[in-house]
């Protein structure tokens, strides 16, 4: 081989390690799904390009139950009309029942390894829920507070780990306000939506 075609074939054998060191350098970029310090299903902003989401028919909820107080829950029958809610747009749902917060942090984790396309508690209850909300976040499943009221979810302050809060209104008195299964339809497809957003569980 003559000088040149020497120097040229140590230039190439060259730019290859480059281009192996600089595929190597991107990899950690590549691994993880979730946004950094942003919750999965929040992670919409200006320029995001659109889309196609996962269709309605598709989309899986899991419908965590609040711990009840007293044996009893102030809001009897709202977890089977949450769930008709949803049956009624072509959401599929199921529900895990739970006494405590552990009882919900474990529906957690069943639902994670479910596969499931969004998780909705109601009314979590008071402890460390950090582990199960990184765990959701790293499998790339939304996490949604079912509130009855418009306030923000106080386990997480700095809102890093949840998608949104949603709450029932009258539908009379807010005709606007989207129906459940669209406005959790539109967190699982990482479309813009408000952190405390209010919906209706019916049409009318």
């Amino acid at each position: 081989m003559s000088r040149a075609g020497q120097v040229l074939a140590a230039v190439r054998r060259l730019a290859g390690l480059l281009l192996a060191v600089a595929l190597l350098a991107g990899l950690p970029m590549l691994t993880g799904c979730a946004p950094k310090d942003r919750a999965v299903g929040d992670s919409w902003h200006e320029g995001t390009v659109p889309h196609d989401g996962v269709d309605r028919s598709d989309t899986l909820v899991a419908l965590i139950g609040c711990p009840q107080k007293g044996g009893k829950d102030p809001d009897a029958g709202l977890d089977s009309r949450i769930l008709a809610s949803l049956k009624a747009e072509r959401m599929k749902g199921y529900f895990s029942s739970a006494q405590s917060t552990g009882d919900q942090q474990d529906g957690v984790q069943d639902a994670i390894n479910r596969g499931v396309s969004l998780i909705l508690i109601r009314r979590p209850g008071a402890g460390d829920w950090t582990p199960a909300l990184k765990a959701a976040r790293k499998a790339g499943i939304p996490v949604v507070e079912f509130a009855q009221s418009a306030k923000a979810w106080t386990p997480d302050p700095g809102r890093l780990y949840y998608a949104a809060t949603v709450h029932p209104v009258d539908p009379s008195g807010h005709p606007r306000a989207p129906l459940l299964a669209d406005a959790l339809q539109t967190i699982v497809d990482d479309g813009p939506h408000a952190r405390i957003m209010a919906v209706r569980l019916s049409a009318e």
